[in-house]
């Protein structure tokens, strides 16, 4: 799925490009970078600025991966039966963004609407212009000096890491936003934002209301996560540390959510790669290949267990997954493992999701769930599918391996804290 570039609150256009070219100066000012080259600013229509985040949807998504895409996420819980995923993101931008740089275009739009999130920060009634300018040129900055579509283009194969990835892009506009209205970044400043970011909803609307979790959720992630995450980094460091991160981005939204794992003791990262089932799948063609991630899991179990349920704890202890799509015909089949930091973890989350694999299964569908050390075998497919033997050959043929990831690491070969080393040699 994309998670496009773009401030979720509905502002008030009014200004034009000398507007514009008045803030620029101020945020370069602020953010300690130079405009390389001129920024076009564009003021569109709610329908102009849909036509143009459609455009974009589909140079970043083919049609057949967007439907690959949605239908993955009904087979493993993440989306509601039903969900076509490229009409809901069109559906969800054009309800909340009201402003967007795109990076391929390298303009500024900005779209009519509504807000009061610069009001409610600042105490000044008239920023939402000024904050929404600040925000996209901050964008434009980072386009200039670390080339944001190269970055993405990188990711595009991870949920996971692309999620990261934007919740560094939009705090550091946020962040970055709010101080120029403001006047400034001060510490007092700064822990005001993060705490009224803490306090806002995990999504824009119940799921019940039309919007998936899994679409909503991210996306708000990327603002109130990604602001805490980079604020994080202004303190320990200043407009210099946040920089930095764009040279060595966090590679999970684990480490969004827990900014320790990414500035102090940053583990090895944890990769899984599968194997094993061709011989059992001939004729099937692979059509996606993807991580999802503590979030992403979360939100399968957020959306199909009661929510007192204390397996909505499991998340947590995710240390790595890889999931594939294959196709032969009209039939897709999923294959994912996932890695935990120890067994127990492991055999809670198989208990857990268990059931809810069997209330999405089909009449033409089935799946089978198995474990092994710390780790978890899903597979869901067509009846027709030796699943049990395809479970044994994938299970063999895979491997779970730690890698180096950056300056942050401890020492290479070191494994992270709780992790079940044996579990990992098992698969190594």
């Amino acid at each position: 799925m994309s998670f496009g570039l773009a401030l979720i609150c509905g502002c008030t256009p009014t200004s034009d490009q000398v507007g514009a070219e008045n803030v620029k100066g101020g945020i370069q000012q602020l953010r300690k970078l130079s405009f390389v080259t001129d920024v076009p600013f564009v003021a569109k229509s709610g329908d102009e600025a849909r036509q143009m985040m459609v455009a974009k949807l589909n140079r970043d998504s083919s049609e057949e991966e967007l439907r690959v895409g949605g239908q993955v996420g009904i087979m493993t819980g993440l989306f509601p039966s039903g969900t076509e995923l490229k009409s809901k993101q069109i559906e969800l931008m054009n309800q909340e963004i009201a402003g967007f740089y795109d990076p391929h275009d390298k303009v500024m739009i900005q779209v009519r609407g509504k807000s009061a999130i610069g009001q409610a920060l600042t105490g000044r009634p008239q920023v939402t212009d000024e904050l929404l300018e600040a925000h996209e040129l901050t964008h434009a900055l980072q386009d200039q000096h670390f080339d944001l579509e190269a970055m993405l283009l990188k990711v595009k194969d991870n949920d996971d890491e692309e999620i990261a990835l934007h919740s560094v892009i939009e705090g550091d506009a946020t962040l970055a936003g709010l101080a120029y209205v403001s006047g400034g970044l001060t510490e007092d400043l700064e822990k005001k934002i993060v705490d009224h970011f803490s306090s806002m909803p995990e999504s824009f609307q119940p799921e019940s209301a039309g919007t998936p979790l899994a679409l909503s959720a991210p996306m708000m992630f990327q603002y109130v996560q990604g602001t805490r995450f980079v604020a994080e980094a202004w303190q320990r460091g200043g407009w210099a540390a946040v920089d930095a991160i764009y040279r060595d981005p966090p590679r999970s939204t684990q480490e969004i959510m827990n900014p320790a794992l990414y500035f102090d003791q940053r583990p090895p990262v944890t990769k899984v790669t599968l194997d094993g089932y061709s011989t059992l799948m001939s004729g099937w063609k692979k059509v996606d290949d993807d991580t999802f991630g503590e979030l992403l899991l979360k939100l399968i179990l957020q959306r199909n267990l009661p929510a007192k349920s204390p397996a909505l704890s499991l998340p947590a202890q995710w240390r790595a997954d890889r999931m594939i799509a294959l196709q032969k015909d009209n039939a897709l089949a999923v294959i994912w493992m996932i890695a935990f930091h120890d067994r127990a973890s492991a055999e809670d989350f198989a208990a857990a999701y268990a059931p809810i694999l069997e209330k999405l299964k089909s009449s033409s569908s089935t799946y089978r769930l198995t474990t092994e050390g710390n780790a978890v075998l899903v597979l869901i497919g067509p009846e027709s599918l030796p699943l049990t033997e395809l479970a044994t050959t994938v299970w063999k043929s895979s491997k779970i391996a730690l890698e180096p990831s950056g300056n942050s690491n401890p020492t290479p070969g070191k494994r992270a804290a709780g992790f079940d080393s044996a579990a990992l040699a098992s698969h190594s």
